[in-house]
């Protein structure tokens, strides 16, 4: 294997979220030794721990699916297995639940009975996936989910309380520019292929313990590397087809065959590269995303996995909340807000106390938090919109390197499975490559 290793390019790969880190140890078990630079003190990008008022929390609220499927894939390679739960969210009364669901017909059949709404309101939804269905999930890049709303008909109450936050969750962008087609690959993931690819998987500590540390610990047990606080400030083309990068804090550049450049786009502008991104930038934009936790009794939990709620203003799409319970944070709930709104001019204790309000009242309940956090990360993820398009070639911009991200994923939108997904991909590329 050291033979093996030392024949092969050497491979620097920028950045350690969940994309870099797929793409690193599944590189190093194909038998090459890449480094991986990531500024931050820890790995794991934005679905990571941080330490938020001296204890360590998750940097955000993330749901994690079994149709998931390149991260049952990772989770495999590095022998972890999470808890499962069946599918559920209550709010406002209405809801759905796969408890006791089994396969495409126990969806279809809590589908048909979801309380709160109404017949009308179920036939239509069920109609609209059995088009969608029919259509191979195949809807015209151009389309909005908005726009592909009012072509299906769907009640504006559906709309409301399912379509809108179901989509608001997944793309992270408002319905009324989210791109259609990057919606419709995660429903046919997810809603055609039956109950069992909701089933919830629950890390039982927060991610860097339940995920990224097992990633990293096998990363170089197979020979790689990983250097946190080390940002990148450069990558120079070299004529004999290596690379030179510029390490903030070091004299001297690194030599490489190759680079992976796995940062958010718009970091793209913060590296001195022989390419101008300025497009890319352009043409993926970028939107918020907050996470409220909101600290009570150890009694205090949700009725169901998920609870869906009002957002913080009467302007603001409807919101999720989840109970941490299973992460090993009894009494703690977690509520996430996405894209740009009117939330977004809130403070940080006003969107607190707005969320407490929408949770009481979905609850019925009052209830006493006794501390709450807020965090905000005004650079959280790309504009799913139809504009939001990477070609093979930008990907690949020059001779050894190579961009990479959840939001290099050509079908999926930028959510970890996109990352794991991207990275996972990448690395076939690099070893044809090479071969």
């Amino acid at each position: 294997m050291a033979g093996a290793r030392a024949s092969r390019r050497s491979i620097a790969i920028v950045g350690a979220g969940w994309s870099g880190l797929a793409c690193a140890l599944s590189l190093a078990r194909a038998g090459y030794a890449p480094v991986v630079f990531e500024s931050a003190p820890e790995p794991g990008g934005r679905a990571r721990r941080a330490k938020i008022d001296g204890t360590f929390r998750d940097n955000g609220q993330h749901l994690i699916l079994a149709g998931c499927q390149a991260l049952t894939t990772l989770f495999e390679a590095i022998g972890l297995s999470l808890p499962r739960a069946p599918f559920a969210f209550k709010g406002d009364g209405r809801g759905l639940s796969l408890v006791n669901r089994r396969g495409r017909f126990g969806l279809v059949l809590a589908l048909c009975r979801a309380p709160g709404f109404n017949m009308k309101e179920r036939w239509a939804l069920v109609r609209a996936l059995l088009v969608l269905q029919r259509r191979r999930w195949q809807v015209s890049e151009a389309q909005t989910v908005a726009q592909w709303l009012k072509t299906q008909q769907q009640p504006p109450a559906l709309i409301k309380h399912f379509w809108a936050p179901l989509a608001l969750a997944i793309l992270n962008t408002p319905i009324e520019v989210a791109a259609m087609s990057r919606l419709a690959p995660v429903l046919r993931d997810t809603l055609g292929r039956g109950a069992a690819a909701l089933e919830i998987l629950q890390p039982t500590a927060d991610l860097s313990a339940s995920v990224v540390t097992a990633m990293v610990r096998d990363l170089e047990a197979q020979g790689g590397q990983m250097h946190c606080g080390q940002r990148v400030t450069g990558v120079r083309a070299l004529p004999d087809g290596r690379h030179a990068l510029s390490l903030q804090h070091a004299q001297m550049p690194t030599m490489v065959d190759d680079v992976v450049l796995a940062v958010p786009p718009w970091s793209l502008a913060h590296i001195d590269l022989p390419f101008d991104p300025t497009l890319l930038i352009e043409a993926f934009g970028v939107q918020p995303i907050a996470t409220v936790y909101l600290g009570f009794e150890d009694s205090v939990h949700l009725p169901t996995p998920l609870m869906q709620l009002a957002g913080p203003t009467e302007a603001d799409a409807r919101i999720w909340a989840m109970d941490r319970a299973h992460c090993g944070e009894p009494g703690v709930i977690a509520l996430s807000l996405s894209a740009d709104g009117p939330w977004t001019q809130l403070d940080h204790d006003q969107l607190a106390q707005q969320c407490l309000r929408q949770l009481e009242a979905s609850l019925a309940t009052r209830l006493h938090a006794h501390w709450h956090k807020v965090v905000m990360v005004h650079k959280a993820t790309p504009s799913m919109t139809p504009q939001a398009k990477i070609s093979a070639a930008h990907r690949h911009p020059l001779p050894g390197l190579w961009l990479l991200g959840d939001w290099t994923h050509p079908v999926y939108p930028a959510t970890l499975e996109a990352a794991v997904a991207a990275g996972l991909a990448l690395t076939e590329e690099i070893i044809a490559s090479d071969s």
